[in-house]
């Protein structure tokens, strides 16, 4: 965490029929209220960023056809915007607010092209708990899509103390966002976990060996035996040793999306780190299929951070 200094953060202006509404919804909220929490602590500046959802024919004819109209909608959502920038100075964060107009999710990763951010923070999508879906269509893009870091935020009652998971696949990305969880540790008071999940059963792909239960217990404890040792060996090049509760490890048998998840309801988990694999945001997948599946059932709050080389599959002047 110690590298955001230059912070974005998508404000949802839009309140029922209106384009833009003085009061925010509960996600933004968090949202705001998250990135001046970590700006703070940071020494990081904030881009309040709001994106009214209209294309650029419907904004010529409010423009030419509702003139005042639009005006009131552009003026309100200056407001807006100007009224955040008020509260992050008055805890002495600089900050500062820009407006477009078009697709949220493609105009928020243009502005971090364009401006250089090193993390994006948006709410969640106002769903319901019955629904139980953490991310909406602009969540759920920006998390693929975005060049650099995304942090999904859930309303979370204690900001201050974060019990954190991070699946490691042994990639450098995942061994990225297991450095990052360790010195957003020293920071504040927080609870790691990193988790690796065997896939293959290994009693499936031997039952019909031959071997003995003993040698397929045995083969199968071996594996675990080697995915506890790589975790260790990724905790090494940390500063784990430096946090108040260190770091804690699980090695878990079963598929990556119900493995994280079940440890996400088990282990009362704020935030998932989780890393990227492909180089290029087509098709952009986070951690492969894994994530595909995982996604639309997190109910916990999620930074996805990207490898190194990722290609944005948007330019700035499309």
């Amino acid at each position: 965490m110690q590298r955001f200094r230059n912070i974005v953060v998508g404000v949802d202006l839009s309140r029922a029929d209106r384009l833009a509404a003085s009061e925010l919804n509960a996600p933004t909220q968090e949202a705001v209220k998250r990135a001046i929490w970590m700006a703070s602590r940071l020494s990081a500046e904030l881009t309040f960023f709001s994106v009214l959802d209209v294309s650029a024919h419907t904004q010529e004819l409010l423009h030419d056809g509702f003139q005042k109209t639009s005006s009131d909608v552009e003026v309100a959502a200056h407001a807006a915007l100007d009224e955040l920038v008020e509260q992050a100075k008055q805890q002495n964060v600089a900050a500062k607010s820009h407006l477009a107009f078009g697709s949220p999710w493609i105009e928020t990763v243009k502005q971090v092209l364009r401006e250089n951010h090193d993390l994006c923070i948006v709410g969640t999508r106002d769903q319901g708990v019955a629904k139980r879906l953490l991310f909406g269509s602009t969540g759920s893009k920006l998390l693929r899509n975005c060049p650099c870091p995304v942090w999904v935020t859930k309303p979370d009652p204690d900001i201050g103390d974060l019990n954190i998971l991070i699946p490691s696949d042994f990639s450098d990305v995942s061994s990225l966002a297991l450095e990052l969880a360790v010195n957003g540790g020293q920071m504040v008071d927080t609870k790691i976990h990193l988790l690796h999940a065997i896939e293959e059963s290994v009693d499936n792909r031997m039952w019909l060996t031959g071997l003995s239960n003993e040698k397929i217990a045995a083969f199968a404890q071996e594996k675990r035996d080697e995915a506890t040792q790589s975790l260790n060996d990724q905790l090494a090049q940390t500063d784990y040793r430096s946090l108040t509760h260190g770091v804690k490890l699980h090695v878990t048998d079963g598929p990556g999306d119900v493995v994280i998840l079940d440890a996400i309801e088990e282990l009362k988990i704020d935030l998932l780190i989780m890393g990227t694999i492909a180089r290029s945001g087509i098709p952009g997948v986070l951690i492969g299929n894994t994530a595909e599946r995982l996604l639309p059932h997190v109910s916990c709050s999620v930074l996805a951070l990207k490898p190194d080389g990722w290609e944005c599959p948007i330019d700035v002047d499309d």
